[in-house]
């Protein structure tokens, strides 16, 4: 076999492509291995970093790759804490166990802190319990009425000490007796020590008599110096007692008269803003006024129907006179010119003459229908004047309508629409006296309502002072007879069970 060309056993990666140019900034890829022309079995195992990066360029877009190592890492992170969850060597499981051990110790800290808190309130309340039983104990003593319950243990003390007195004294009798018996036996054995010993006897039974008698009396003394100092208590305590009851009288008496004086102020002050019903004569008297009100009304408003005429009346006088006047002015200044001129045509002086007829005519026509235009005026108001004063009859009249504009009135509709109002003026005078009426019932029947529900007011106001009267006084008894439980309860213990039950009964009768 013949040996094969160099060129053709080592053949070099790219040999049929442009070779690249060495870059030292390109550190990913073989260009620069193809570049400086190595071969690539003699290059050294790229790193997993490499791979990443190249893969990365190649799929930038993409990157599926990148999303299936991540979840690839994922998975095995997660195995890696499940493996290693349970080993307590770990910086996690120590860090865990630390942060366990902290949260327990601190709920353990504020338990213990709510258990003070439970126990120094539970303790806070046991004193005011105690606080409160003492209190109660401590009136239950001072109350007056316990000096008989005192004055009775005494006297069952004095009665019991009585009876072991007599019970003693029996004893000592007893004995006495039985001593005589064994003397009188001994009696036989020898007179002299008989004697010594009788005589011994006595000394000792007259010593013990006389200690008896000595103690007898120091116990009553004591018995009657613990009642002196009894009676001297139980009278500061009346004196005290009478001076508290005194003071609380003269308080409740001073609130009385002050609840009195403000319940008269109130009333006075209600009394001074109420608002009386009216009586017919005041009813009477108010409408009066109100008629008169309302005939002033109406007179100040015809004085301004008047005016307002007389002002129409004013501005055709005033125009009448501006015309004369200019009439005035220009026959002087004709006159001047035709001085001037010496020239007057015959048909300038028949106009002259014709002119000044027909404004002597005109003048009397202006007269005339001003006067008729004052009857019809005058008429106008009679009429109104009887409308407002009830009367509804017609009254014949002679009304100048194409005219009605003359007397005062700027045209014919304004004359028009003035007899349309007057037409209706006295229709609008009786709906406003009708309205009124009707406002007026409206008034009195709210007032009839305001009296009745004052009057509801005041019987429930009465109903529920009397209501709080009988409550007040079921209250002050049921209070009374659980004191005197109370009492009768505390009596009870302050007896001793072995008691007389003579006195026992009768400390039960006095105290109750």
């Amino acid at each position: 076999m013949s040996a094969a060309p160099k060129s053709a056993v080592t053949p070099q990666l790219g040999s049929h492509c442009t070779r690249a140019r060495v870059d030292p900034k390109r550190r990913f890829g073989l260009a620069n291995a193809v570049a400086r022309g190595e071969t690539l079995r003699r290059l050294c195992v790229m790193s997993e970093s490499e791979l990443f990066n190249i893969r990365h360029l190649l799929t930038a877009d993409e990157d599926p790759y990148g999303a299936y190592r991540r979840q690839m890492d994922a998975q095995r992170t997660e195995s890696s804490k499940a493996h290693t969850a349970n080993w307590p060597d770990t910086v996690q499981a120590k860090q865990e166990a630390f942060l366990r051990l902290s949260k327990q110790e601190k709920e353990d800290e504020d338990r213990r802190k709510l258990m003070m808190i439970e126990f120094n309130r539970q303790q806070q309340e046991e004193e005011q319990r105690q606080k409160q039983a003492h209190m109660a104990l401590k009136l239950l003593k001072e109350d007056p009425r316990s000096q008989r319950v005192r004055s009775f243990v005494l006297l069952d003390e004095a009665l019991k000490d009585r009876d072991l007195q007599i019970a003693t004294r029996a004893h000592f009798r007893e004995m006495e007796e039985k001593r005589r018996k064994e003397e009188h036996q001994s009696s036989l054995v020898g007179v002299h020590d008989h004697e010594v010993k009788e005589l011994k006897d006595k000394h000792d039974r007259i010593s013990r008599e006389v200690d008896l008698k000595n103690e007898h009396l120091k116990q009553m003394l004591f018995q009657i110096s613990e009642r002196k100092k009894l009676r001297a208590e139980h009278k500061e305590e009346a004196k005290a007692v009478k001076v508290a009851a005194e003071e609380e009288e003269r308080e409740r008496l001073e609130e009385i008269m002050e609840t009195k004086r403000k319940m008269l102020e109130a009333d006075k002050y209600n009394r001074s803003v109420a608002k009386q019903k009216p009586s017919k004569h005041d009813r009477l008297l108010e409408r009066i006024e109100k008629d008169k009100l309302d005939e002033a009304e109406r007179v100040k408003q015809e004085q301004m129907l008047d005016n307002m005429k007389k002002n129409a009346q004013e501005r055709i006088r005033r125009r009448r006179q501006h015309f004369e006047e200019a009439k005035r002015i220009g026959e002087i200044a004709f006159i001047n010119e035709q001085d001037i001129v010496q020239y007057i045509p015959k048909t300038q002086e028949v106009f002259e003459k014709c002119a000044v007829d027909l404004v002597n005519q005109m003048a009397r026509n202006e007269d005339i229908r001003k006067e008729k235009a004052r009857e019809v005026q005058q008429q106008l108001k009679e009429e109104l004047h009887r409308r407002n004063m009830g009367e509804t009859e017609q009254q014949d009249r002679y009304v100048v309508k194409a005219e009605a504009h003359r007397a005062g009135f700027m045209n014919n509709e304004e004359a028009r629409a003035y007899q349309l109002e007057m037409q209706k003026h006295p229709e609008k005078v009786r709906m406003e006296q009708r309205a009124e009426a009707e406002r007026l019932r409206r008034e009195a029947g709210i007032l009839q309502t305001i009296h009745r529900l004052q009057a509801a007011e005041r019987k429930e106001n009465e109903r529920r002072e009397v209501a709080l009267g009988v409550e007040e006084q079921r209250m002050v008894e049921e209070a009374a007879k659980e004191d005197r439980e109370r009492y009768r309860a505390y009596v009870e213990s302050q007896l001793p069970s072995d008691m007389n039950p003579y006195l026992r009964r009768k400390a039960m009768e006095l105290n109750a």
